[in-house]
């Protein structure tokens, strides 16, 4: 089971936060690009295709997510210049996409639309939030009929 959590830490600046029951990561995002816009398309797609990817510019360097669905399983892996591992491990489609979607709404609770645009400098990432909350609705909804 993966817990994911995302913070702003300062102007342009946030770090996700990974774990399962053996490792951790701290991974950071920067202004350079819409991070947490372009990670929650990426996992929202990974609800109806085989795979997903997003890319963290950094500061130097980059920060790839790569989502490889298997079934009602999504594999997480993060790397560091594509090369470096900084976390790997799979959960539940549905457990991780509720992290994330929790994750967003503690940021909304936080900071408010017009605070994350502040502080982040991109919009908050409304639409990618609601097509991630009905792409998982859809998949509660297949799960249940499949039964």
């Amino acid at each position: 089971m993966i817990n994911f959590s995302y913070r702003l830490t300062g102007s342009g600046w946030a770090i996700a936060e990974l774990s399962d029951e053996k490792r951790g990561a701290r991974v950071p995002a920067s202004y350079l690009c819409d991070a947490l816009r372009d990670f929650v398309t990426a996992v929202d797609s990974v609800f109806s295709a085989e795979s997903s990817e997003c890319l963290w510019e950094e500061e130097p360097g980059e920060v790839h997510w790569k989502f490889q669905r298997t079934g009602d399983r999504v594999t997480v892996e993060v790397l560091w210049n594509k090369e470096q591992a900084m976390f790997d491990s799979e959960d539940d489609l549905l457990h991780f996409g509720s992290q994330v979607t929790v994750a967003l709404q503690k940021l909304l609770d936080e900071w408010g639309v017009d605070g994350y645009s502040k502080k982040w400098g991109y919009p908050f990432p409304i639409e990618a939030h609601h097509g991630l909350e009905r792409a998982i609705a859809l998949e509660q909804q297949r799960r249940a009929t499949a039964k």
